[in-house]
């Protein structure tokens, strides 16, 4: 996982050869086993499902945490729920933080079954690894 990486000009920075598979707007995050004041709250935004990992981006310009973004290898325990999917993730060489988080991304306005489906869909097809 890595830390403001995933952000650009109030928009999502991908890598070459990247695609976007499907987002939600109106998603929260919070995070559990860290420390830093970035992990602190609950941040608002709207979450990217690549063809290479899982993506958030802070709505509020203000939050410490602009974007939080973790290919699929890192993620430990995922548990894909009615309106949440929540799990562990690891923290990725020069990704800006270290050690291990919990985190918990609330979907407020519906998507995480369609999201949670796609991410099946994909890894199935061999575009992405869970």
């Amino acid at each position: 996982m890595s830390l403001n990486t995933a952000h650009a000009n109030n928009g999502v920075l991908i890598h070459a050869g990247e695609g976007i598979l499907i987002f939600c707007d109106n998603v929260s995050i919070e995070f559990s086993g860290q420390d830093g004041a970035a992990f602190k709250g609950k941040k608002e935004g709207r979450v990217y499902l690549t063809t290479h990992r899982m993506i958030f981006n802070a709505k509020n310009a203000s939050e410490q945490m602009q974007s939080f973004s973790f290919p699929f290898i890192t993620l430990h325990e995922p548990v894909f729920g009615a309106n949440y999917i929540k799990g562990k993730v690891r923290a990725q060489e020069n990704g800006n933080w270290t050690g291990e988080a919990k985190f918990k991304l609330v979907f407020k306005h519906g998507g995480a079954i369609d999201y949670g489906q796609v991410s099946l869909l994909a890894s199935l097809v061999g575009k992405v690894s869970l």
